[in-house]
């Protein structure tokens, strides 16, 4: 199956929904002030928390303080973000601005055996401060760049389409080219709650889907896989990013646990998708499988239904000169 990483890059569909998930999901981002620190009820309760953030070097060097280590590996992460002083130096220079006043104030208190509580607060809120300007920098350029890609992309699918004359595909071929087939033709593919199984009533929307590739063989097809917004069970995400090393490293965030499961279970329904059309006797090299997590969702996720409506795959006809020459099969 090809590698739609890479290959995504040759079609105007494809390509959008390489950038796309760069575009959405940045709201939060957008605004201009910084939100507080968040506090915890009870001036007690929200220093003792602080407290537990400490922790003392057992080589017997400068204790650290976990919302500082935080704001660290925020700017860390920002400042490799390429692209991120091109399109928001600014908030860059005050997040490394509110991670210096942070740090001196901890360097003040550090090696005391009494800290004060309005010395913590001062760090946490610096620390916070930085933090969050370090990740409106970094998603910032990411949306940023994302956009500049688009139009990149967009630029090189015109400049494709004017050579070739649309000459890959010719008549009924060419009245696919770009269409929905699933769910707009063929029905819709629909997974059971949390998993990549199909639900019985859309497995034979592959038979049709797998006769239509069959009838027309200078097409290929792109999959696309999609869940609901909802969040697993802690000890469920604990399981995945566990099953997953890479992930359990960067030591990840409860939301961002929740963005890597649903991209790893949207990966997963695109790639059973992309099987059973093998399996059904499609040639794995016309088939390209992705995973868009709860982007584009087609109904609202307040509701059961919609959520349901939501867990599924789309099917997208798409020339064969969009899968040739990229990094081929797998």
């Amino acid at each position: 199956m090809t590698d739609w990483g890479t290959d995504m890059a040759r079609y105007l569909v494809l390509m959008t929904c390489l950038v796309l998930p760069f575009l959405g999901g940045c709201a939060a981002f957008e605004q201009g002030d910084v939100p507080p620190a968040p506090h915890i009820s009870g001036a007690n309760t929200q220093a003792q928390a602080w407290r537990d953030e400490i922790q003392r070097d057992p080589q017997g060097d400068t204790p650290t303080f976990g919302p500082l280590e935080d704001a660290r590996d925020a700017v860390s992460a920002a400042k490799a973000q390429p692209g991120v002083n091109d399109h928001d130096g600014q908030s860059l220079a005050q997040a490394e601005q509110a991670l210096s006043e942070a740090e001196q104030k901890w360097h003040a208190i550090a090696d005391q055996n009494e800290r004060s509580n309005q010395a913590l607060a001062g760090v946490a809120g610096d620390a916070h401060r930085a933090q969050r300007l370090a990740q409106i920098s970094q998603y910032t350029a990411m949306r940023e760049s994302g956009l500049d890609q688009l139009n990149q992309l967009q630029s090189q699918q015109s400049q494709m389409v004017q050579s070739t004359g649309g000459a890959s595909v010719s008549g009924s071929d060419q009245q696919l080219v770009n269409q929905r087939v699933v769910p707009t033709m063929l029905g819709s593919l629909q997974f059971q709650e949390g998993t990549a199984r199909l639900t019985s009533a859309s497995r034979p929307v592959i038979g049709k889907l797998a006769n239509l590739m069959k009838q027309h063989p200078k097409l290929g097809v792109a999959i696309f896989g999609f869940t609901d917004n909802a969040t697993p069970p802690p000890e469920q995400l604990d399981a995945f990013i566990n099953a997953n090393p890479q992930l359990s490293k960067q030591n990840p965030s409860q939301s961002q646990k929740a963005m890597a499961y649903r991209q790893g279970l949207s990966d997963a329904r695109a790639r059973d998708i992309a099987q059973l059309l093998v399996q059904a006797g499609v040639d794995p090299d016309r088939i390209g499988a992705r995973g868009l997590r709860d982007q584009h969702p087609i109904a609202s996720n307040d509701t059961a239904d919609g959520r349901a409506k939501n867990e599924r795959a789309e099917a997208i006809m798409v020339p064969m000169s969009a899968l040739s020459g990229g990094s081929g099969g797998n």
